[in-house]
């Protein structure tokens, strides 16, 4: 090809790509009609950019930098965007092309499809002053407004590939204020700015009776950027004022239509609203730099999206990805050789996304939403460094961060509609409060009040639908911070924070369904975690000290309701929610220094909520698997120092709860009403330890922990089938080591006061009739541990103090005691069991066979209890009663044959019988049934009475000798209202053959 032909070919295409990106790149004379219908193609940028007011000083002169004014654009409009620009025309393309169909076959081409593409970079620069080897001063007062319109009213009812829109409506503007930078001189700024910058606006369509009509995809987005009062002296000296505001928005409702249509009514908003910001820092490097700044920021983006695919194929369906939150680095000071101070105050906003409205009613594959809201609001502020030098902060923080909205839809009498799928995180990221220093002094201080939130309620319909009104959410609430903390090597610094936090993600899922297939079922995993670490000081060679407060509350989903009467495989609910906070704080650590940490904490943590659901008249309906998981793990007020004094003081009030209560219904029902659950809740407590080696150490701790995994279930299955079954396994697991002191050569004190109540599971109850049917399984799991108040000197003085309040409950266990502790089996009188090993027994003086063991498969010899004569509460010990001495029996005698194969029983128990002290009522000794059937001999018996090693026998109460509470069974039998243990029955036949170990499961019914 010859090399014109190239270049021609080369500009042509250049010609015609600029004429398409420059929409309305034409003459300011032509005009506009604002009511014309949106052109095909509408692609503008504009850069809007004002400078004032900012001074530059140099040894030859100090200038103030000229003002500029201007905006560079591809818009028909050249100068300064106004406050209110005008509608930019259609691509001269565009338009000559549509007017030469105009009369055609082919004049409808467009049919109202459009694409616009707006972004402005709004620039503010004012009030900057900047000194290179001399002194400068600026003072400024500005401010700049900007708007476009992206409003779009578009249709394609009725139309085949018509009214679509795709749309990006972003603003990104760019403030520059009020900062200093010194070196070798002084620089000052004294500054007031504001910049407003909007973009968007409704968006509205239709593809009502249409294919693949009324589609829209819009991104709004809103991203201001501020970089403001900020001080820098190198070898010199920067002193800021600064107050700067900034607010971006690219707001607008979504709506358009699909019914009555195929692949019609789609929506997909893209909501983006983060804030990024530089505000209000001081650094110094051999020269000292003083910041004191005000300043705010707010970016709202999106709205309420409503559509239809009611009735439709593939039509009616939301996809709503979101992302909020400011993300700051704001008043922090650094020193290296020099001084720098940071004071200011900042608030922000962000919101992207709203409510979202549709339906798939009597559709196929209509009316679904998906949903991915963000809230992430990231902070760095209030944190002080320095090298050799001197950093100082006093920071206040205030963020607002939301993302996406509720979600309503239906997909009654449809098929494969009206599902919702929600991924919502929501964090909250800080480094606030924070001292740092080497071979010098710093002291970060933050005061800081964040709400981070995503998505709602969730709730559908799937009556009489098949694939339908079925819920998908994963809540993650998890806010990430380090706060408050101090570190010094060979200097002093100093960490305190006041932090307020709200985080919560997504809300409560509801779906409802009658004859349904395979519909309104719920599957939830909310996940509350907290890793936080807060008052936490460490020194080498260096005083620290921390003052801290945190008051956080974290909510991840709700309330799980499902309803699947009359349907199949509907009304079904999985939820494994986790509650597991994460925290470090007011722990101390010092070699050869001073330190002092204070630390309270108030921390409220909830995952997922109470299920309900119901299979009524069901198959395999309204079953709920729930298996929640709560922990509470922290390490607070340790204190340790080597050479050193470290105070650690802390007060802690944690609550984290998984789950709820499960509730269901499988009256009439087959495999449905149905609850499997699994509770662990686990506790590991170390609070209040403190070691001291040539040193001095005290820890004071007072901490209330609450753990909660579960609660109670409950069920029923009137005629039912395979329904209405419990099964649950709460384990409850406790592991303590606190209120320990440890001195080598110094002084260690701890003064701990400790309550925690940790609970798995709760009460459980199942009624109904049918094959398989209400029944009610319950298998608790418990340990326990601990290590407490123990000293530990080697030449040193190790003091433990306090109090401790543990509480475990376990399924149906309403006592709460730490069952781990909780000896079972023989009652021995106070202090002997530090007197045998744990494989022995008193000796029984004088009782041939008994002295120093129990009797295994053999009767004392009768005449050897002459011995006991004076020792047992009787006058006189009687003679060998004959073979066939009656038993008493309703105040006399029956005819039962005591000889049982062989043993005298007769004699033994005449023998026993002037046991019994004078005046013994009829029921001294234990009644025997009267039709019991022969005990084979020998009887089995364990070769050692274990804490759960024997069942709980039918005897009216023990028979002592000497203290000796002879009934081993004492304490093993379950209270009225326990149900760990299974009952014997009490006219039972021979129980030779049982295996005691085997009825200390604790299982209640089966299966």
């Amino acid at each position: 090809m010859q090399t014109w032909a190239k270049r021609g070919l080369q500009t042509a295409f250049v010609t015609g790509g600029l004429l398409m990106l420059g929409t309305g790149i034409a003459s300011a004379q032509e005009n506009v009609d604002p009511d014309a219908a949106p052109p095909a193609v509408d692609v503008a940028a504009s850069v809007p950019l004002k400078a004032d007011q900012n001074k530059l000083a140099t040894p030859v002169k100090e200038i103030t930098v000229p003002k500029v004014d201007r905006t560079i654009s591809t818009d028909r409009v050249t100068s300064a965007v106004p406050t209110r620009t005008a509608s930019p025309v259609a691509n001269p393309l565009v338009r000559q092309a549509g007017e030469r169909l105009q009369g055609t076959p082919l004049q409808n081409l467009v049919r109202g499809n459009t694409i616009q593409a707006h972004v402005d970079v709004p620039i503010n620069i004012c009030g900057n002053a900047i000194a290179v080897l001399a002194n400068t001063e600026a003072t400024g007062d500005c401010s700049q407004h900007t708007h476009r319109d992206g409003s779009i009213v578009t249709d394609g009812s009725g139309q085949a590939l018509a009214g679509n829109v795709v749309a990006v409506n972003h603003i990104l503007p760019v403030q520059i204020t009020g900062n200093a930078i010194a070196a070798g001189g002084n620089a000052e700024t004294n500054t007031t700015a504001e910049q407003v910058s909007t973009t968007g606006g409704p968006i509205t369509t239709s593809g009502e009776k249409g294919a693949i009509s009324g589609n829209v995809v819009s991104e709004q987005g809103a991203t201001p950027v501020q970089i403001t009062g900020n001080g820098v002296g190198a070898a010199g000296i920067a002193n800021v004022n600064s107050v700067a505001n900034t607010f971006a928005s690219s707001e607008g409702d979504v709506t358009t239509s699909g019914e009555n249509s195929s692949i019609s009514g789609n929506a997909v908003p893209i909501p983006l609203s983060p804030l990024a910001e530089v505000n209000g820092n001081s650094a110094a490097g051999a020269g000292n730099a003083t910041t004191d700044s005000v300043q705010s920021g707010g970016a709202y983006t999106g709205g309420t999206t409503r559509t239809n695919g009611d009735p439709a194929t593939l039509a009616g369906n939301i996809v709503e990805p979101a992302l909020a939150g400011p993300v700051t680095v704001d008043d922090n000071a650094a020193a290296v050789g020099g001084n720098a101070t940071a004071v200011s105050d900042t608030t922000n906003d962000s919101w992207a996304g709203g409510e979202k409205r549709t339906t798939g009613h009597g559709s196929t594959g209509s009316g679904n939403v998906a949903g991915a809201p963000i809230s992430l609001p990231v902070a760095a502020g209030g944190n002080g460094a320095s090298l050799v030098g001197n950093a100082l902060t006093e920071h206040a923080n205030k963020a607002t961060s939301n993302a996406g909205g509720g979600t309503l839809t239906d997909g009654s009498k449809s098929v494969l509609s009206g599902n919702i799928a929600d991924v919502a995180p929501a964090s909250a990221v800080d480094v606030c409060g924070n001292g740092a220093t080497l071979a010098g002094q710093s002291a970060g201080t933050c005061e800081n009040d964040v709400k981070s939130t995503t998505g709602g309620y969730q709730g559908t319909l799937g009556d009489d639908s098949v694939g339908s009104a079925n819920i998908a959410q994963v809540p993650v609430a998890a806010p990430a911070e380090v706060y408050g903390l101090a570190a010094a090597l060979g200097g002093q610094a100093a960490g305190s924070a006041d932090e307020v936090k709200f985080v919560r993600s997504s809300g409560n899922p509801n779906t409802a369904d009658d004859n349904g297939t395979v519909s309104s079922n719920i599957v939830t995993a909310p996940t509350a975690v907290a890793p936080q670490v807060f008052a936490v000081t460490a020194g080498l060679v260096g005083n620290t000290t921390s003052d801290t407060a945190n008051d956080t509350t974290v909510k991840a989903g709700d309330d799980p309701h499902a309803t699947g009467k009359k349907g199949s495989v509907a009304g079904n609910i999985v939820q494994v929610p986790t509650s597991t906070p994460a925290q470090v704080f007011a722990d101390g650590v010092t070699l050869v220094g001073n330190n002092k940490t204070v630390g309270d904490n108030a921390t409220d943590m909830t995952a997922g909520g109470d299920a309900l659901s119901t299979g009524e008249k069901g198959s395999i309906a309204g079953n709920v698997v729930s298996a929640p998981v709560a922990t509470g793990t922290q390490v607070l007020g340790w204190s340790v120092g080597g050479g050193s004094n470290v105070d650690a003081f802390s007060t802690n009030d944690l609550s984290s709860v998984a789950g709820g209560d499960v509730n269901s219904n499988g009256d009439h029902g087959s495999v449905s009403g149905n609850l499997i659950g699994a509770q662990p809740a686990v506790l590991p407590a170390v609070p209040g330890n403190t070691v001291a080696a040539a040193g001095i150490t005290n820890s004071d701790v007072v901490s209330s922990t609450n753990v909660v995994s579960g609660a109670d279930s409950y069920s029923s299955a009137d005629d039912a089938s395979v329904s209405g079954n419990l099964i649950n396994v709460p384990a409850n697991a406790f592991a303590g080591v606190y209120a320990d002191a440890v001195a080598a050569a110094g002084n260690a004190t701890t003064v701990t006061d400790k309550t925690s109540y940790t609970q798995a599971g709760g009460e459980t109850l199942t009624e109904g009739s049918g094959p398989l049917s209400a029944r009610d399984m319950n298998v608790p799991v418990e340990a326990a541990a601990k290590v407490a108040r123990i000293p530990v000197e080697v030449v040193g003085q190790a003091t433990t103090l306090g109090t401790s309040d543990d509480t475990q409950l376990t399924g149906e266990d309403t006592d709460g005691t730490l069952r781990a502790t909780q000896l079972k089996g023989l009652e021995l009188p106070k202090g002997i069991d530090s007197l045998m090993k744990a494989n022995e027994v008193p000796a029984f003086h004088g009782i041939d066979g008994l002295d120093g063991k129990l009797p295994v498969n053999q009767f004392p010899n009768p005449a050897d209890l002459a011995a006991l004569a004076g020792q047992l509460p009787t006058p006189a010990l009687p003679g060998v009663a004959q073979e066939r001495s009656a038993l008493p029996l309703n105040g006399g005698t029956g005819s039962i044959t005591p000889n049982v194969q062989g043993l005298p029983l007769g004699q033994l128990l005449d023998a026993a019988k002037g046991l019994v002290p004078a005046g013994a009522g009829e029921r001294s000794l234990p009644s025997l049934p009267v039709t019991a059937p022969a005990l084979p001999v020998p009887v089995q018996l364990p070769a050692l009475p274990t804490e759960r090693s024997l069942p709980a026998l039918p005897l009216d109460g023990p028979a002592s000798l000497s203290g000796l509470n002879l009934n081993p069974t004492q304490g093993l039998a379950p209270s009225a209202d326990e149900r760990a243990l299974p009952q014997l029955p009490f006219n039972a036949p021979a129980l030779a053959m049982i295996d005691p170990a085997n009825l200390f499961q604790t299982v209640t019914g089966s299966l």
